[in-house]
């Protein structure tokens, strides 16, 4: 009873949090900004001032205020998004993440709880997705954003050896630290000039990994496997579009026959080791069958397009059926080599089969290869390839649309679902097919009624089987459901069918229910006194951050509205387009007469300051002068009505560069970006006697 009530309680915090976030990214025009403010305000305190309200009378509901604490710090990052909103800095700018990690951080060494230290890894990480990936579409891949992933990719290394060690106590943080590394060192090893040497380090590191876990810690193991196979497979189709050839697929093909043979060795290893379990054995054969089989395939293909062999689709699903799916079906080779020759075969049939439209005999097939085979993972992997030709062969045949086949497969699933014992592992596949088929549901371009009664559906689907399975704790079943209640959270952020204030309001409405609902439950259980509170011995601590906090957006405030009283007003030239920020709502991305300056002597990126004069019809434009890291291009003297304006130089090539200005982001009220396109041509912007630019609005 006391996992439901705190699920509960969660579910309440999180519909008022994200109720918040669709508020302000919807830019409200109700409300004037200085009254948007006040909204941000309001929500602060109301976390936090619950948070201490909670820890000091009411003793049972530790993990309630700890939550509350937790989300007093996401409410200060959506107040941050909501200042850069209403004064139009970058949208999904690296700072906002920066800013907004820093009382995560502190809140994670003053109180050493597991939401803020999980909550500070992922925003330090945004921070750095977002500098290497900034939403700017003049920024562009260069050595420095390699390093710097480099780095990063170590540094959660080093961390997580060190929770490894018990240095630090957060499983959340353990397995975000592995795959942060994972993914920025494979970063890393892609498209540049020492990617050869990126590489070696990744897979010296990965194979370290492995051998140090394959004995000790299966799930570690586990993520490193598919980490490696992914990390092969996309460095192959790499190395084929820049190495394209004859002999290329021949080593391709060699490659897969002596990874092959290495794999015999190894599961034979592993099965003279008691230590190594059932899993171990069932990733490597897997990992080993995904990388040889596309090898294979890409290699089979590959020459008979050089070669330019002419083969009927139907020879080439005989041979793959008869030669290469039966065999391996039908004897007792290795399992690598049996799985692998399998696999390729089945690809290989369906591939052809697509091709000249017979997919109904690949039904034959799988029906075949399933009944013969026997292993539980391996059955799963041909229940999913006949979910995939179900799907091929429905849109061959009857030329329906996905709506029609999503209903199909949901429908489908859930029988298999229903009919098998909870124990079998199609059943696993079942769920998680039919579950993602529904939720497709809910994204796909249908009428309003359609769509409203879909997300309907799912939402209370969803929500059903976390609590059902929760209670009778079948982890892999409430797991999988809670993870589609966030991603249709998350769908309906980007959904265009209903305006996002009115989202906004059903779920604090939601919010609120399922908050005195939680209170309700625990009126009933009675009180739980297991949960200790971070505030313990901390409240000074705790206080001395939030008023951080409070401070900077004190100072953002006053310095943004000084700025708009007191700053010189000029006029741009633009051409804007229209996106929607992660947390801000719609802007319009605007590229300026100026974003480009040609005749220049600038080969690198750093600070600007040009020159700006208004010309006869009140546009100010850039005069030819400009000042790059502390150095005028020519002898300059300020006359009256001259504007200097900072930027930054962000890529250069011949003699021109780019440049962002801090002013490339308008945020517009929800759905009227189209209006702004074709209406809009120039953009009014203040800039302070230093020259840092506001933009305030845009003109026709």
């Amino acid at each position: 009873m006391k996992k439901i009530i705190s699920l509960t309680y969660l579910f309440g915090v999180v519909f008022l949090l994200a109720s918040a976030l669709y508020l302000f990214a919807s830019n409200w025009q109700v409300f004037s900004r200085l009254e948007k403010v006040a909204l941000a305000g309001a929500l602060i305190v109301f976390f936090y001032g619950t948070a201490f309200l909670l820890n000091r009378f009411l003793k049972s509901a530790h993990f309630l205020s700890n939550w509350m604490l937790v989300s007093g710090v996401i409410s200060f990052g959506l107040s941050v998004a909501l200042l850069g909103q209403l004064y139009n800095s970058h949208a999904d700018s690296y700072l906002l993440f920066l800013v907004w990690s820093i009382p995560a951080l502190l809140f994670s060494l003053y109180t050493r709880y597991g939401g803020f230290y999980a909550l500070t890894h992922i925003l330090i990480h945004l921070t750095i997705y977002f500098y290497l990936f900034p939403s700017n579409p003049f920024g562009h891949w260069t050595l420095t954003h390699t390093w710097i992933a480099f780095g990063v990719g170590v540094v959660n290394l080093l961390l997580f050896f060190l929770i490894k060690k018990g240095y630090i106590h957060s499983r959340p943080l353990l397995y975000l630290s592995l795959f942060s590394a994972n993914l920025l060192l494979m970063v890393t090893a892609f498209d540049q000039e020492y990617s050869v040497y990126f590489t070696l380090f990744y897979l010296f590191i990965l194979g370290i990994g492995m051998y140090r876990f394959i004995h000790k810690e299966t799930s570690t193991f586990i993520i490193l496997s598919i980490f490696g196979t992914s990390f092969i497979i996309i460095k192959m189709f790499e190395l084929m579009m820049q190495y394209v050839s004859s002999l290329f697929f021949v080593g391709l093909l060699l490659a897969a026959v002596l990874l092959l043979a290495g794999s015999v060795f190894l599961v034979n290893y592993l099965r003279k080791h008691s230590s190594s379990t059932h899993w171990v054995k069932t990733i490597l054969i897997a990992s080993v069958t995904s990388i040889a089989s596309i090898f294979i395939v890409a290699s089979v293909f590959g020459l008979l397009s050089l070669l330019m062999v002419n083969v009927s689709m139907v020879t080439l699903f005989v041979f793959a059926t008869v030669f290469l799916v039966i065999p391996s079906t039908l004897t007792s080779w290795p399992s690598p080599v049996k799985y692998s020759l399998m696999i390729t075969g089945i690809i290989i049939g369906m591939m052809a089969s697509v091709f000249d439209e017979f997919s109904f005999v690949m039904f034959l097939v799988l029906a075949f290869v399933f009944y013969v085979e026997k292993r539980s993972a391996a059955r799963l992997v041909f229940y999913l390839l006949f979910q995939l030709n179900l799907w091929i062969f429905l849109e061959q045949t009857l030329d329906i649309g996905a709506h029609a086949l999503l209903i199909v497969m949901v429908i489908l699933n859930v029988l298999v679902y229903l009919l098998l014992n909870h124990k079998h592992v199609i059943q696993y596949g079942a769920f998680l097919i039919g579950f993602f088929a529904f939720f497709s549901l809910t994204t796909i371009n249908l009428s309003l009624t359609l769509h409203s009664i879909y997300t309907a559906l799912f939402f209370l689907t969803a929500t059903g089987c976390v609590y059902l399975y929760k209670r009778k704790d079948r982890t892999f079943y409430w797991v999988s459901s809670l993870v589609f209640w966030f991603m249709l959270l998350v769908q309906l952020y980007y959904d265009l069918a209903w305006k996002l204030v009115h989202k906004s309001l059903l779920l604090a409405g939601l919010g609120i229910l399922f908050l005195l609902m939680a209170v309700y439950l625990e009126r009933k259980a009675g009180p739980d006194q297991k949960k200790d509170s971070i505030f313990k011995g901390k409240e000074l601590e705790i206080f001395l951050i939030i008023c951080l906090q409070a401070g900077w957006i004190g100072y953002q405030v006053y310095s943004n509205e000084t700025l708009l009283q007191n700053g010189e007003t000029i006029l741009l030239e633009l051409q804007p387009v229209d996106p929607r920020s992660l947390l801000q709502g719609d802007y319009v991305e605007l590229n300026y007469t100026i974003s480009q300056i040609e005749d220049t002597a600038i080969d690198e990126n750093g600070p600007i300051t040009i020159v700006l004069r208004q010309n006869i019809l009140g546009i100010h434009e850039y005069t030819g002068v400009y000042r790059f890291n502390g150095r005028w291009n020519a002898p300059y003297e300020k006359k009256p009505g001259d504007v200097l304006l900072n930027g930054k130089v962000t890529s250069s090539w011949d003699d021109s560069v780019q440049v962002t200005y801090g002013i490339e982001h308008f945020f517009i009220p929800e759905g009227t970006g189209r209006n702004v396109e074709r209406n809009v041509r120039g953009a009014q912007v203040k800039v302070s006697d230093k020259g840092d630019g506001i933009l305030v609005r845009l003109q026709d």
